[in-house]
């Protein structure tokens, strides 16, 4: 039976960080903002009142005490609540290609190995930037690796089902490395 092992990792993480104490007061100052705005909904009973957060509760509920972003101030605006950055047109490479293609540089030094012994390519997240052009072909061309590339959207198990599919593509020797 073949052999098959992880040799190596990378990690590329965006230079920003938010805490919860950050988030709660961008957070709660838009449910504010939207229940004084439906006010008389929220009194006929049409709609409920939103309920203001604490950094406690976040904590309590998902374990995070902090997060990193690419971008800060529209995630911060309680006007916007979510990051704000250009859209790329598609012959370039997409934001979430860069972060994987940083990280896949770092592990294929620490594993010493060229872009062009990589035979396939797998991107597997729970959410996809774009669907056109494929994550993965843009990681594969952006490093120069051959053989195949494909993108996994299975929500939160991605990374699971895509070290699997890996996995099964050396053992089958459809795939090296």
């Amino acid at each position: 039976m073949t052999e098959v092992f992880i040799t190596a990792s990378g990690i590329a993480v965006p230079e920003y960080q938010i805490s919860n104490d950050e988030l709660v007061v961008a957070f709660n100052q838009y449910v504010q903002q939207y229940n004084d705005l439906h006010a008389a909904d929220i009194v006929s009973g049409a709609c409920e009142a939103l309920q203001l957060s604490s950094s406690e509760f976040i904590e309590k509920a998902s374990g995070i005490k902090n997060r990193y972003v690419i971008e800060k101030n529209g995630i911060l605006d309680p006007q916007v609540m979510h990051p704000l950055f250009a859209e790329r047109p598609d012959d370039a490479l997409s934001m979430q290609a860069e972060f994987a293609v940083s990280a896949a540089r770092q592990a294929l030094a620490k594993a010493d190995l060229s872009a062009d012994k990589i035979d396939g390519v797998i991107v597997a997240c729970s959410n996809l930037q774009r669907a056109y052009p494929a994550m993965a072909i843009e990681v594969q061309a952006s490093l120069g690796c051959r053989g195949f590339a494909y993108d996994m959207n299975v929500a939160c198990a991605s990374g699971v089902f895509g070290l699997h599919n890996a996995y099964a593509a050396i053992v089958a020797g459809s795939a090296r490395n």
